[in-house]
């Protein structure tokens, strides 16, 4: 055996082997992760301004299908706005589209509980929700969907793409702790 050989680091299956595992024992890890992502089907995530100090606002996510986000895609490109606003407006309404509900972490140990107004659970960027913020006053007359989402981030543009970016992450790969990533400052 010449030197390069025996330096070489093992392959994680040969330490398998090495370690006498059974090749099954990775097998069924891989496959276990496999399960995980495609079982993995909602996010959690803390909204930007919200994550710092209980309580804290989170809103829930559902998978989006390839099919939904073209759709979304096309109706942006056909807008004909600037880049910038088209990529906010993109965010927006992956957002409008995605949304499952809002929720709360009052006391910042995990438990979600979900935001109520009026005794009903907030499952969308409606007027509901701008009232029970008491942001509905700042909003144009009408109100669009779109103007909701911004008055929630406060109209920061890079809140609503930090956002945008960690739900996109999530996309990607859904066994992701995006809100773990953000905190860390590991994107």
């Amino acid at each position: 055996m010449s030197t390069s050989e025996e330096e070489r680091a093992p392959t994680p299956i040969e330490a398998a082997l090495e370690e006498h595992e059974q090749p099954e024992n990775l097998l069924e890890q891989l496959a276990a992760k496999r399960r995980e992502i495609s079982d993995n089907r909602e996010v959690t995530i803390v909204v930007p301004g919200y994550e710092t100090d209980p309580p804290l606002l989170l809103i829930r996510y559902k998978l989006l299908d390839g099919a939904t986000l073209t759709r979304l895609g096309e109706k942006i490109r056909r807008q004909g706005k600037d880049r910038w606003q088209r990529a906010l407006n993109a965010a927006c309404d992956t957002f409008i589209t995605a949304v499952v509900g809002f929720y709360v972490d009052i006391a910042g140990d995990g438990n979600l509980e979900p935001l109520t107004y009026k005794g009903e659970h907030i499952t969308g960027f409606t007027l509901e929700l701008a009232e029970a913020l008491q942001f509905a006053d700042d909003l144009p007359d009408p109100p669009t969907t779109r103007s909701i989402v911004m008055g929630l981030f406060a109209h920061n543009d890079v809140a609503v793409t930090q956002h945008s970016f960690a739900l996109n992450r999530w996309f990607q790969n859904t066994s992701l702790d995006v809100n773990q990533e953000m905190m860390e400052g590991n994107p």
